[in-house]
Parts: structure tokens; C-alpha cells; sequence
């Protein structure tokens, strides 16, 4: 199942076929048609909310709800209107669809997290400086930085090139979003707290770089964090096998997949949640395999990088997965 969330009003929406539906207005109408049910419209707020994290929150009962719903709708509807005659089935190509995340919900991102990508990046650097750089991120364990749930952007948004930046990036990775909340979780438990899968491209600012305490101030600014088109949820995926790909203007730049991850998801869950509750809605973001134009590009002895493979306004960046989906976005000139 595609969970999406879609329209003026942020509605948690189900993917059919190049429709988008409306499912908690779906699943009204399934109730008022099929059942006793005295208030419809109040139940289905219950059952199947229209938010996405009340949606995740109410686990299997909104899943199966969904399900009935849309079943309902295809094979034995009179019509698809909803309780209230309003509309429930939306074309992907009139309607907008929104990262499927709420503001609230953390964005939790792994850093040096495969090997592909730190090797291609120490076979590429220049200075002693950036090889023990580069080792310090690779020895002990999990590493990760937090992406400002406010820099948030959907396929399709426009990514305004930072003006404070000549050496723009890409990264393509594979998010999964967490369905019960849990604390100190342990890893072969992580199944059990994964509600779905979603892409994420992790645009990235490369000039000056530093792993101290202004890292961050790399990796936040308006869009920075695409997260979508949708949520994939209980279709047998199995994590760590998980197929992405970048490609820039058409041409394949990053092709990898998440069994090549240095932490599993599980291990990554593992070590966030230690003291600290992950809560639905929360995503943990894979790392990138190698391919980004950091790390396919030759450091000078003065430790600058050519800016052949950076981006620049005009490029269409698409992060993609045959099992997820696809988000693409244009870069675009500063003051656009």
C-alpha cells in the first residue's frame, strides 16, 4: 500500500493507479453504506484519521480499514462519492502531493554509512587532514546528524540553490518511518516499530565543511531535506535490500543498495533510541552510497574540489527505488 499525504489540507490519501484517494472520507462512506454504524463520519476519524501521524498511530486497525475502503470503492460502490457528496478519488496530475511527514516527527540521518561512498571520498581527497577525517567517521559506531523538519520539501518542489554555496549535492538514500513508539529498542526488535519505507535526498552544502559543531549548518536550508512521493507500508520489504538510485539530468550518478549499509537500520534504531523514545512519524534515513559528486571528484592540493559534477540551477535531480517510487526536483537560481 502507497500512503500519501495530498491537497490543501494535508489529507492521508491511498495510491491506485494514478489516483490518489481520500481515504478517511473513503472509509465513511464504506461504513455508511456497509454497516449499522450510527455516526460514519465520527468512526472513520477514529479508525482511519485523516492525518498521517494519528493515521501511523492507530496501526493495523487504519490499515485494514484502508483496505476495506478502497476494496469497497473498486468493486461494489454505486458511485465515489463521499458522505457528503464530496469528491474521494484525485488524480496524481491534479492534485498535490506532500512529503509524507508531519512537522513534528524527526528526521534522523546516518552519517559515513557506506562504504562505497567513504572509500570513493578517501580515494579522492588530497590532505592527511581529510583521510583521518574520514576514518574517525568509519571506527566505532553509528553516526548521525538531525535534518530540521522545517527545511522539508516534496517531490516536485523547486530547490532553491543556496546562495552561500558554489558546490551543491545530492544523496540518495532510502528513509524508513517508525510505527510504534519505543525506547532503548533493541535491534532484531526493530521490525515490529517500522510502519514504511519512503526515499530521501539529502541536499548537501560541500564548501568548508566541518564535522565540529556547525556540521548541521551544512546540511539545513530551505528544502534540504525531499523526503517522498509516498510511504510504502506492509509490502513484505525487506530493509536491507532496498535498490536507490540518483540520476542528474537523466544520467545515472549513484546507483547502489541499502544491503551495502555500514549500520543496518536495525542497528541505527538500536543506538537512537538508547534514552530516547522514537516516536511514529519518525524517520531514520539510510546514508548514501557512493556517487555524489563530493565523493566522485578529485581534491586539489589546496584541498578545493572541481565543480563539474556539483550541481547548478537548471539541473533535475530524481532520487528513485522500484520498490518506492520516485522524487524529482529542479534546481533553481537563488532569487527564483
Amino acid at each position: 500500500m502507497k500512503v500519501a499525504v495530498f491537497g490543501p489540507a494535508r489529507r492521508v490519501g491511498v495510491v491506485h493507479e494514478g489516483s490518489v484517494v481520500d481515504i478517511n472520507a473513503a472509509y465513511a462512506k464504506y461504513l455508511a453504506e456497509t454497516s449499522s454504524a450510527a455516526r460514519p463520519l465520527a468512526e472513520a476519524a477514529a479508525a482511519v484519521p485523516a492525518q498521517l501521524n494519528a493515521f501511523i498511530e492507530e496501526g493495523a486497525r487504519a490499515l485494514d480499514g484502508a483496505r476495506a475502503a478502497l476494496e469497497y470503492l473498486l468493486d461494489q460502490a454505486q458511485d465515489v462519492r463521499g458522505v457528503t457528496g464530496e469528491q474521494l478519488w484525485f488524480g496524481l496530475d491534479e492534485t498535490r502531493l506532500h512529503a509524507p511527514i508531519e512537522g513534528q516527527s524527526r528526521i534522523l540521518c546516518a552519517l559515513a554509512n557506506f562504504a562505497d561512498h567513504m572509500q570513493s571520498a578517501a580515494e579522492n581527497s588530497h590532505g592527511e587532514d581529510t583521510e583521518a577525517t574520514i576514518n574517525r567517521l568509519l571506527a566505532g559506531g553509528p553516526k548521525f546528524f538531525v535534518k530540521d523538519h522545517r527545511a522539508v520539501s516534496a517531490s516536485g518542489d523547486p530547490l532553491r540553490y543556496p546562495a552561500r554555496t558554489q558546490r551543491l549535492d545530492y544523496e540518495a538514500e532510502v528513509a524508513v518511518v517508525i510505527g510504534k513508539s519505543g525506547r532503548d529498542i533493541k535491534g532484531d526488535d526493530l521490525a515490529s516499530h517500522v510502519w514504511g519505507y519512503t526515499l530521501f535526498n539529502d541536499w548537501s552544502v560541500r564548501d568548508n565543511v566541518s564535522f565540529g559543531p556547525d556540521f548541521m549548518y551544512s546540511k539545513n536550508f530551505d528544502g534540504s531535506a525531499t523526503i517522498g512521493p509516498w510511504i510504502v507500508v506492509n509490502d513484505g520489504l525487506d530493509p536491507q535490500d532496498i535498490p536507490i538510485e540518483c540520476r542528474v539530468n537523466g544520467d545515472v550518478r549513484q546507483s547502489g543498495n541499502t544491503r551495502s549499509m555500514v549500520h543496518s537500520f536495525a542497528a541505527l534504531a538500536e543506538h537512537l533510541s538508547r534514552d530516547t523514545t522514537l516516536l511514529p512519524g519518525d524517520l531514520i534515513a539510510s546514508g548514501t552510497p557512493k556517487g555524489t559528486a563530493v565523493d566522485s571528484s578529485r581534491q586539489g592540493p589546496d584541498g578545493s574540489f572541481p565543480d563539474t559534477l556539483f550541481l547548478k540551477p537548471g539541473d533535475v535531480v530524481e532520487v528513485s527505488s522500484a520498490l518506492i517510487g520516485t522524487i524529482r526536483n529542479e534546481v533553481v537560481k537563488p532569487t527564483d
